[in-house]
């Protein structure tokens, strides 16, 4: 089905284009019997003076539409001469027309301002309206919704720059069909209407960046203070990459042609985390100013976010145990660990940005942009793992209890149960880690938009580079005695998915081997357990891209309709390099230089511990100084190793190419527009990696390729002023990500497979429908509903396919094509389905309308709800819902703004989600649980300039809860603790004063 989709929806975007190319010919023959023509450059402002994006600007007697640029500029070109009368509309304003003379072959210049006359004061002072930041960023996000021809969701900062949320991701959690999943509590990927996360791409300014992560985009790379708005395309149009299938995610920054003049903008703010205590900062700033008779503009940002935290842990895993040979064995699911992992952390986020603008004349424009912006994630782990099935016999083992030493694991004889029981002389597993890891974005653009004559033209030069890096000061292992009496008991209690307990016991032996408890053990010491071993892991995975992109248009007359045809071509390379060292010091290195075996104690902390949770024992945290000088010394004494084929079997190399080019026409008719198109990409791929051919690592090339294309048709029509109906037919792809694209391979001679990456992988595919109702109220409220459907094939299951398929692997006359192959393959089919609601409403006018005092009216509503549904084939045959996809996502906030004073309570709820495929159908699958946010903010303008603010978020300190196959069956728990921020914001720039 979803290739005669995709051809139908091919043929139709065919037809609709080509049937342009008999007008486009017929242009240049009867150029000369045309009327003479001349172009109205113009720019629109609000009554304050703030330039206005994304207004909507129409030339009396021509259905074509231009949109306001970021700078509130607009440009109509091939406009008949004399007299013209030009229309602006923008959501929540009166519409706007102003009269103006065109000359043939000059440019009428005109300025337009929206709202109606500017308030005076007695003084003569225009006087500015008083902020309402929340009401002006929804009114700006809409207004460059409604005027997109296609759909699209948006965010916008408000009239002084600011974002609501500290980064990217926080910030899209509050779209509809937008579901945020959150590591340690800190919002980081997106699903977009179900999608996986890898589905969607992410671009700065329009041009596509591969995330540090790969093709999962990170989102809490991104500091929201970089942006002005940010774009969420959920159906793609044949001018934008094809690479995804959920949609993109387009960053638009700022340029000092946003602002009238001189912009300077700042936020310090200082806060803490409720659990711990904690430290947090933020501070943003960002210069902008135009210069030489205003033709060149310099803007300048730089952010810096950072946060102390913990977190609350607990974790476990459970199996249907071999061991257990006792009736209803087969369906008794038991916990084999539990375990708690206790982190300190450090994560900020750093970022600059920096643009030059050069704009010599109206019909030129050329720009420099760059942005770089580091994550960095400093985190102290204290693991103990109580290991249960360490040493576990079967049941059914008759050896008498001296020489079968059973310790009670899965053994209903002695009244333990999956839930409550205790084990003998359990082993305790302890990793002792400071990790140090960062997540950047370098990204540069040069570009240019130009008119040559009844020609538009725009080129971007592009260079991104993304890095990963893992520099851990050191990672340290240890264990308990093999002898069980220098062990502890332990009593658990598993009954209560949000709190697993555990009591430690002294463990006693008599004569015969039989074990009982002894006294009650209030801590794990730093000496009872024995070192393993120090690693220290040095990780880089480095992408660097270059994106080359040329676009032009024209709008020509197509069966008595303006048309705008677009056509263009772009290239990108993109290489990934992978690189990791792993040095390690063990016992074994360590006895052979004569140096005695450490203890945790030798870089023991004595910090008070931080724990929210009843652990049932106490530790002492480590000191990472202590621990990395540790190491180091073992390593100046000779007795470490660099860790044995770590390197050689994950080091690789990828390169992708990417050859696109499009061609796409937007027909404007009396109430609306088609926009149909397609867009041809050609991608090769080449993967060098390492191979172990009998103990010697071979360098290995593989290589794959194909070509697509992606047709589009989308409709856009206004059935009346205030409501507008889209219906989109689309199609896009998800590329494989570079780590499966590697050729890293193992394989085994005597079981005859072959395991690892599979460089032949191709994308998943997606051809989608979606149809909504957009109703843009005349009292600014807004309602939408929508629903869509995706139809998928060649989804990536891990899997096992009956032959490997491919020589690289062959040598010594042995065919390993032949044999069995475990990796991730295509195959698997599956579709998404859903309902999108979305409702916002300020309240003053409908309050106004029945007499409300004014104090009342301030009041308003956002909110929005996503029920969807996903399936895919697995390659064993099972349906399942796609990863990431939650069945019910909804959002709801309720604002007031009145009187310079700014509140706003935010709640957000996603349903359960699958996490991944489990490997045991009796233990399920591995899902999220449900969780919900609260947040709170408050803002206070003491005067034009100065703002003070209070920001608190997960006040309800929801937990992160995974499980499987039921609730009952926590595999991991996780609390966060609320975050409280309070600072100053100040704007210098604009005009007027605040009313």
């Amino acid at each position: 089905m979803i290739h005669s989709c995709r051809a139908t929806l091919l043929a139709g975007a065919a037809l609709c284009l080509f049937t342009s190319l008999p007008a486009a010919a017929q242009m240049t023959d009867s150029g000369a019997a045309q009327t003479a023509s001349g172009q109205i450059s113009g720019v629109v402002v609000d009554r304050n003076g703030n330039l206005v994006a994304g207004a909507t600007v129409q030339l009396e007697g021509s259905n074509l539409v231009e949109t306001t640029g970021a700078d509130g500029r607009f440009l109509i070109r091939s406009a008949p001469t004399g007299q013209a009368r030009v229309l602006v509309r923008y959501f929540g304003s009166d519409s706007a027309t102003q009269d103006v003379t065109v000359t043939a072959g000059r440019t009428a210049e005109m300025r337009v301002a929206m709202g109606g006359a500017d308030i005076v004061d007695q003084d003569g002072q225009i006087v500015v309206m008083a902020s309402r930041p929340i009401a002006e960023s929804e009114a700006a996000a809409l207004q460059l919704q409604r005027s997109s021809t296609a759909l699209v969701s948006i965010i916008a900062a408000d009239s002084i720059g600011r974002f609501p949320d500290q980064n990217i991701a926080a910030s899209l959690g509050r779209l509809p069909g937008v579901a945020v999943q959150r590591d340690q509590g800190q919002d980081r990927f997106i699903s977009l209407r179900g999608a996986r996360t890898s589905w969607t791409t992410i671009s700065f300014d329009g041009i596509n960046v591969i995330s540090p992560a790969g093709r999962t985009t990170r989102f809490d790379t991104i500091p929201s203070a970089i942006a002005s708005k940010v774009a969420v395309r959920k159906a793609v149009t044949a001018d934008l990459t094809g690479e995804a299938v959920a949609g993109q995610v387009d960053i638009m920054t700022r340029s000092a042609f946003d602002y009238p003049g001189l912009k300077v903008a700042a936020d310090v703010g200082l806060g803490f985390s409720e659990l711990g205590g904690g430290r947090q900062y933020n501070v943003t700033t960002h210069v902008s100013d135009r210069f030489l008779n205003d033709t060149v503009g310099i803007l300048l940002s730089a952010s810096r976010f950072e946060m102390d935290m913990i977190t609350d842990n607990f974790e476990a895993g459970w199996e249907v145990a071999p061991e257990d040979r006792e009736a209803g064995s087969e369906s008794r699911i038991w916990a084999h660990n539990t375990q708690n992992k206790l982190y300190r952390l450090t994560r900020s986020n750093t970022a600059f940005s920096g643009r030059l603008d050069w704009r010599p004349s109206s019909e030129h424009e050329f720009f420099l942009s760059s942005v770089h912006t580091e994550f960095r994630d400093d985190e102290l782990r204290s693991a103990y793992v109580f290991d249960f099935d360490d040493g576990a016999v079967r049941t059914d083992n008759t050896a008498p209890q001296l020489t079968a030493r059973r310790t009670g694991y899965a053994d209903i004889r002695t009244g333990n149960t999956p839930l409550n029981g205790t084990i003998y002389g359990g082993e305790i597993d302890s990793t002792l880690n400071s990790n140090s890891s960062r997540q950047r974005i370098f990204t540069n653009t040069l570009g240019g938009n130009h008119i040559l004559g009844d020609w538009g033209a725009t080129w971007r030069l592009n260079y991104t580079r993304a890095q990963a890096d893992s520099r851990p000061p050191f990672g340290s292992t240890w264990r308990s005695p093999a002898n069980r009496a220098l062990r502890p008991s332990i009593v658990y209690d598993l009954s209560n998915p949000d709190l697993h307990k555990v009591q430690l016991y002294d463990t006693l032996v008599d004569a015969n081997g039989n074990y009982s408890l002894g006294r009650l053990r209030d801590a794990i010491t730093p000496t009872e357990l024995e070192f393993v071993t120090f690693t220290r892991n040095n990780q880089r995975d480095q992408t660097d891209a270059y994106t080359a992109r040329l676009d032009f248009d024209r709008v020509i007359q197509l069966f008595g309709h303006d048309t705008k045809i677009q056509f263009g071509g772009q290239y990108n390379k993109r290489t990934k390099e992978s690189n990791r060292t792993v040095i390690e010091a063990r016992a074994a290195d360590l006895l052979a230089k004569g140096i005695a075996l450490p203890r945790q104690e030798a870089f023991a902390s004595n910090d008070p511990l931080k724990v929210g949770i009843p652990l049932g024992y106490s530790f002492r945290y480590f000191d990472s100084e202590a621990g990395a000088a540790l190491l180091d010394s073992y390593i100046a004494a000779g007795a470490s190793r660099i860790q044995p084929n770590t390197s050689e079997n994950n080091n690789y190399v990828v390169t992708e190419k990417v050859y696109a080019g499009y061609l796409m026409g937007t027909m404007y008719f009396d109430r609306g527009n088609i926009v149909a198109g397609a867009r041809v990409e050609r991608v090769d791929n080449t993967g060098t990696a390492l191979v172990n051919f009998g103990g010697t690592f071979v360098p290995t090339t593989t290589g794959s390729g194909n070509t697509m294309v992606f047709p589009s048709i989308h409709l856009n029509y206004d059935a009346t002023d205030e409501i507008k109906l889209r219906l989109s037919l689309n199609t896009g792809a998800a590329r494989p990500d570079y780590t499966l694209l590697r050729p890293n391979f193992t394989f085994s001679d005597q079981a005859e497979t072959v395991s690892g990456g599979n460089p032949f992988a191709t994308p998943e595919k997606a051809v989608g429908v979606d149809a909504y109702f957009e109703w843009y109220m005349a009292n600014r409220g807004f309602l939408s509903v929508g629903v869509y459907y995706k139809k998928i094939r060649d989804v990536l299951f891990d899997s096992q396919l009956p032959q490997f398929g491919s020589n690289v692997l062959n040598s010594d006359g042995i065919d390993r094509s032949v044999y069995l192959y475990n990796t991730t393959i295509n195959g698997g089919k599956g579709e998404i389905k859903g309902l999108e609601l979305a409702y916002s409403q300020p309240f003053e006018g409908l309050l106004k309308s029945i007499g409300a005092p004014e104090w009342l009216q301030g009041f308003g509503f956002q909110g929005n709800l996503t029920l969807n549904d996903s399936t895919a084939k697995t390659p064993d045959g099972r349906n399942v819902k796609l990863p990431g996809a939650s069945d019910l996502i909804y959002n709801a906030s309720l604002y007031y703004e009145q009187y310079g004073l700014s509140l706003r309570a935010s709640w957000q709820k996603r349903d359960a989600w699958l996490d991944s495929l489990g490997g045991d159908a009796v233990v399920g699958d591995n899902y999220w649980s449900s969780v919900g946010r609260l947040d709170m903010s408050a803002r206070y303008a003491i005067s034009p300039r100065v703002e003070l603010f209070v920001d608190a978020n997960n006040l309800l300190d929801e937990p992160g809860i995974r499980y499987v196959g039921n609730p009952s069956r926590t595999i991991e728990f996780e609390k966060f603790g609320a975050r409280f921020m309070g600072g100053v914001r100040i704007n210098l720039g604009g005009s007027g004063s605040r009313r």
